[in-house]
């Protein structure tokens, strides 16, 4: 099983240089953001069209367990129109165009291809990151790569499901002084007695690809750490995937490969892994290259430090200025909004253009602003004499109630005349109609009527009886509704007056100038706030850029270590690939037990398959091109 993994690990490194996007990484490694920049840097496969074609690399920002936290979809178009490129681009969020036609950069939460778990265990105990940061013990860091990005292929004249083929290289930089004893399974390791940096290889799903079993050949996915660690620190962890590498391969040297001919297409079949070594060794040679540009770099940040530092020292003074202006603006808007008249909230820089807006609002309607003000000051004049309104109408309504309490009485006593003379209302309107009452009688009738009308009792009963009639609720509610009837009409009459009607046109005018007024001082304020903001937004920015230039310049240390490393590594991987230009072939062959014609048509179906995933962001464009990811875990530092 060992010397099978031995062979495995061969073949990881045959694959690894065929990875685009080195320089990506780095790139991405050292700005340490979630930001990623699309430069002319990347390294990626030609594309075979060359009328259309897009390059994409895809940044994934993950958690400590390996899950995506924030996904930044990167693409370089090649001929593309800007409309064809928007439109390539429309299935992402927060599409924005960073260089030029070809450039463009969005998000997305759309399901990666690739998984990427990562587990740890302390002391044969599973544990979370959290957990584990600065504790002490035996630890293993496993990372699992689980592929789920599949398609339909050919194999032998069936169809069947096969996983597109990614190659996935892992790295990351150990402490010496915390970590001992170090072990990594399906990646190298390369030690310069201060750090250590583990490289790791593994090809998710090939295994189920090319139908191997595990006891002939074990094709790795995933890569395992092992140490023993003083205080647990991790630095970042850095993970490209891509399937270019199958890609790339020529199909026309897999269908020659036959088992009469073994000797001469082996020799074929090596000529393109003679390719990906010249690959591993210009690795090498530009690492080298950054290694020796260095220490140009740290002088050029120590410089760009300083500088910033300087203009860093001027931004309380430009921002405490600026405000002072802006408050001296508000303080003279205030005095002429008073002056005017106006009650309003002291305008201050958060609320000046709300409180502006509002009265900007009630004045945008000058004519109805001024007959509403006018109206209101009329009806406050006539209410204030409701009470002297209310005792003329009530002067007006009793004598028509004495007059029915009177009527309705004398109705009454005219009964009891009637009846003294032994008459009723019928009997006597008889006698009348038949000429038996005389008009004497008639007339001593009423005059007997009116003896008793004129008596203090019947008068008395009549005052009492209105009396109690005006202080009913009947006649209070027809008292009120008649003031109101009065009010209303009193203050229709002032609106109407020549008086009321010139006051309403002058405080039209008025209402009118003051509206310009406002609207020519909100304009200056607003013109001031941006220019406030925009010196806000460049101190900030000024401050921002002098602590990540510290940073970087107290980081350089730590990237000319990790570049060391990484060329050191690059080397390793070189040496792995003479390894497999001798043996792997072979090897893989003899996995498959001598059947070379079915390592052939898995090996061209997988191709295909490579070939067939040219996009992360729009898996169904019209556009050749090719994709890579690149994931990034944050350090574990303990508190």
């Amino acid at each position: 099983m060992k010397k099978n993994r031995v062979i495995a690990l061969a073949l990881c490194g045959a694959l690894v240089c065929g990875i685009g996007g080195t320089a990506a990484v780095t790139s991405f490694a050292a700005a340490g953001s979630d930001k990623a920049e699309t430069t002319e840097a990347v390294v990626t496969a030609a594309p075979t069209d060359a009328a259309q074609s897009r390059s994409e690399t895809v940044y994934v920002i993950a958690n400590a367990d390996g899950s995506a936290k924030k996904v930044i979809v990167s693409d370089r178009f090649e001929n593309a129109t800007r409309d064809q490129a928007q439109t390539a681009m429309a299935g992402l969020s927060d599409v924005e165009n960073v260089k030029g036609d070809d450039c463009w950069q969005g998000t997305t939460d759309k399901e990666l291809p690739v998984q990427m778990h990562i587990s740890y265990t302390l002391d044969g105990k599973a544990v979370t990151a959290e957990e584990l940061a600065g504790q002490s013990g035996h630890v293993v860091i496993r990372y699992d790569y689980e592929n789920r990005q599949t398609a339909l292929a050919m194999v032998d004249g069936r169809q069947e499901t096969l996983y597109v083929p990614f190659a996935v290289l892992t790295g990351t930089v150990l402490d010496s002084d915390r970590f001992s004893h170090v072990e990594v399974t399906n990646g190298k390791l390369v030690n310069d007695g201060n750090h250590m940096a583990v490289v790791g290889l593994s090809f998710p799903g090939l295994q189920e690809n090319l139908a191997l079993d595990t006891d002939r050949l074990e094709i790795p996915s995933y890569v395992e750490i092992e140490a023993d660690v003083t205080d647990f620190q991790l630095e970042t962890t850095l993970s490209v995937v891509s399937s270019s590498v199958w890609s790339s391969l020529d199909k026309e040297q897999l269908d020659e490969l036959d088992l009469g001919s073994l000797g001469d297409d082996l020799d074929k079949l090596t000529d393109a892994m003679d390719q990906l070594m010249d690959g591993s060794a210009a690795l090498y040679d530009g690492l080298d290259t950054l290694l020796t540009k260095s220490g140009e770099l740290s002088g050029g940040v120590t410089q760009l430090a300083d500088g910033l530092n300087q203009l860093t020292a001027n931004n309380a003074t430009l921002n405490g200025g600026a405000k002072q202006v802006f408050d001296s603006l508000l303080a003279m808007a205030n005095t002429q909004i008073a002056a005017a008249g106006l009650d309003v909230p002291q305008l201050t820089i958060d609320n000046y253009a709300a409180v502006l807006d509002g009265v900007l609002s009630q004045l945008g309607g000058a004519g109805d602003y001024a007959e509403g003000v006018a109206r209101e000051k009329v009806e406050q004049a006539v209410r204030a004499q409701k009470d002297k309104v209310r005792d003329a109408v009530i002067q007006a309504v009793q004598p028509e109630v004495t007059a029915k309490v009177t009527e309705a009485v004398q109705e009454v006593v005219w009964q009891k005349v009637l009846a003294a003379a032994g008459l009723t209302q019928e009997t006597y309107d008889a006698g009348v109609a038949a000429g038996m009452i005389s008009a004497t009688q008639q007339a001593q009738l009423k005059a007997a009527l009116e003896q008793q009308m004129a008596s203090e009792a019947v008068q008395q009963q009549i005052e009492k009886t209105t009396a109690d009639q005006m202080a009913s609720n009947e006649v209070s509610q027809l008292v009120e509704a008649k003031t109101e009837e009065q009010i209303q009409l009193l203050i229709e009459q002032q609106m109407a007056s020549a008086e009321v009607q010139q006051q309403i046109g002058t405080a039209k005018e008025q209402a009118s100038a003051g509206a310009a007024s406002l609207k020519s001082l909100k304009g200056q304020l607003d013109s001031y706030r941006t220019f406030y903001n925009g010196l806000a937004a460049y101190t900030a920015g000024v401050a921002s850029a002098r602590d990540g230039a510290v940073t970087l310049q107290d980081n350089m240390p730590a990237l000319i270590d990790g570049v060391t490393q990484l060329r050191d590594g690059a080397m390793a991987l070189s040496d792995g690939m003479k390894q497999f230009n001798e043996e792997g072939v072979q090897k893989l062959v003899e996995a498959f037990g001598g059947d070379l014609s079915t390592l052939a048509s898995r090996l061209r179906a997988t191709v295909d398959v490579a070939r067939d995933y040219q996009s992360f962001a729009d898996e169904g464009a019209d556009m050749d091109g090719a994709v890579r990811f690149v994931y990034r875990t944050e350090a574990i530092e303990a508190e």
